[in-house]
């Protein structure tokens, strides 16, 4: 009779999630199409151009046109683009029907579903982690629903189309080899499939970034912890896998080669490409804790300021609890495997990239990939510590998350837990550096001027993040943002946004509109963007 319960009380719990995880994707896929447009996003569209250029060039022997001699983002992987082109196309077309936006426009705004496609697919492999280090249904669901809620992954993930995939697939890649790893302790034989498998996703991985290398740093701890748990030497391990390790080897070489057609011109461009990448030339100054750090000269305590901003309290508090509570989650071969590689991902590659002094910028966006990682450990932790507070903690942050999923939108990618809150974001943080808030001053930019006759020239820095969403036979004259303080002829309506928001007011320019929200249990109000008239 226990036994039946039980059993019905699994099947509800497994129930209840399915209905979530199906409530969760229709409503996400809507709003983000429902989002504006990025600042990087014609970057993104722009590299993909580029590389079918460079297709066609190689391929058919014609002269690569003159707009992508010396293309100075050669090394920006598409491989993300691959998947996702297709959908675009097809989706556009709806979108154009439905949405007041031009056709570029409505191609860009297509590829965030495919990009929160893959966010949802990152939260299912994240639960699948979960099941493999915790055997309780109820916690792994509870701790699924809470990183899908979460408000900065899932502000991301409503539009960002170059780390939201990447971020993916490093968790896919992740749970693949610890299924590898995990299988040999349990004397399973490799087989060929997985070893073809694994190799193709790291290698997408670096299509979509070159710093999916580090995966192999990852899968190099991993391998060495499964040696010293199997008690398995070295020499007879490859011995006895020596062909399956070239064949990953080779595959991954491969695989790499074949999305990446600039590599097509000379494969040693692979390793120009990880130094022009980790030493990008972009030297963005990001304003950390009220100081503003350049990229290229970043303080040692960037990433860790940025983490414990950004890092939900639940999490953590489960990471304060680490020295507590490690030795009872270490208490099988499996779990140790599997929570040492997320452990030493979490620490060890912020260590070893600000060693290195790797340009990061805007906040966390290029090791957001670490974020589901500390993630897990961080609600492993805490659950193990004690359940009956991880539980309780959860149930507040699920409705905590869920109310400000609604109140900030589309801006929770903005989003800082409660404890920063007591600080002045606006002055201490980097905010809206996507310049979403485009969308909404384009809307109130056609509301004020709906009854003008002649439509006022409109400056914006990027021009892409507003025109699409401005009718084309109406709005014709556009210019930079920067030219508000030249001879641009008066009157002009400006958008101020991203850093253009910490400039003072111009010569004869006021506010006519301010786009902005503010967290709860606080009254600062976030402006993320202005519309400003000039005479």
């Amino acid at each position: 009779m226990v036994k039946l319960i039980s059993m019905k009380i699994v099947n509800l719990e497994k129930n209840f999630f399915k209905i979530f995880l199906f409530i969760f994707f229709f409503t996400g896929s809507y709003y983000s199409l429902q989002t504006g447009i990025s600042i990087d996003e014609w970057q993104e569209q722009r590299n993909w151009e580029y590389n079918v250029a460079l297709f066609k060039h190689i391929i058919s022997g014609k002269n690569l046109d003159p707009e992508f001699i010396n293309y100075p983002d050669k090394y920006y992987g598409v491989g993300f683009q691959i998947v996702s082109q297709p959908i675009q196309f097809l989706l556009s077309e709806i979108i154009l029907k439905l949405q007041n936006i031009n056709f570029f426009g409505a191609h860009l705004i297509a590829k965030h579903f495919v990009v929160f496609l893959t966010f949802f697919l990152s939260g299912i492999f994240v639960y699948l982690i979960f099941k493999k280090i915790i055997k309780n249904s109820y916690f792994c669901i509870t701790a699924a629903i809470l990183y899908f809620l979460y408000p900065y992954l899932l502000g991301h993930g409503l539009f960002n189309p170059k780390d939201i995939p990447f971020l993916c697939f490093w968790i896919i890649c992740t749970y693949i080899s610890l299924n590898i790893f995990t299988d040999l302790l349990d004397n399973k034989d490799l087989k060929y499939s997985k070893v073809l498998i694994i190799a193709f996703l790291s290698s997408f991985l670096i299509s979509i970034r070159i710093s999916g290398t580090l995966i192999f740093i990852q899968y190099l701890f991993t391998f060495i912890v499964f040696l010293k748990l199997s008690e398995i030497k070295l020499n007879s391990f490859v011995k006895s896998t020596y062909k399956k390790i070239l064949f990953f080897i080779l595959l991954t070489f491969l695989f790499v080669y074949l999305l990446h057609p600039v590599y097509w011109l000379n494969p040693l461009l692979f390793f120009d490409a990880i130094n022009y990448m980790g030493k990008h030339f972009n030297d963005v100054c990001t304003l950390t804790l009220g100081k503003c750090m350049f990229s290229k000269n970043l303080d040692p305590t960037y990433i860790p300021i940025w983490f414990l901003v950004k890092l939900p309290v639940i999490i953590l508090i489960g990471l304060i609890l680490l020295p507590l509570t490690e030795k009872k989650i270490f208490n099988n071969k499996n779990s140790n495997i599997i929570f040492a590689t997320l452990l030493f991902s979490s620490f060890f590659i912020p260590i070893i990239l600000t060693v290195f002094n790797v340009h990061l910028y805007d906040e966390l966006r290029q090791i957001l990939f670490l974020v589901p990682l500390i993630f897990i450990v961080g609600t492993i932790s805490l659950y193990i510590f004690s359940k009956k507070i991880f539980y309780i903690l959860s149930f507040l942050s699920i409705l905590f998350f869920l109310i400000e999923n609604i109140k900030i939108y589309p801006h929770q990618y903005v989003w800082f837990n409660t404890p920063s809150r007591v600080l002045n974001l606006s002055k201490n943080f980097e905010l809206d550096y996507w310049g979403l808030s485009g969308r909404e001053l384009s809307e109130n930019i056609s509301i004020i001027n709906e009854q003008a006759v002649r439509k006022p020239c409109v400056l914006a820095s990027p021009l892409w993040i507003i025109k699409p969403f401005l009718d084309e036979k109406l709005y014709s004259c556009f210019g930079i943002y920067q030219d508000i303080e030249s001879g641009f002829p008066r009157p002009f309506l400006a958008v101020q946004n991203v850093r253009n928001l910490k400039k003072g007011k111009s010569y004869k320019c006021d506010t006519i509109y301010e786009s902005k929200f503010n967290f709860l249990f606080t009254k600062e109000d976030i402006v993320t963007g202005r519309l400003i008239k000039c005479i």
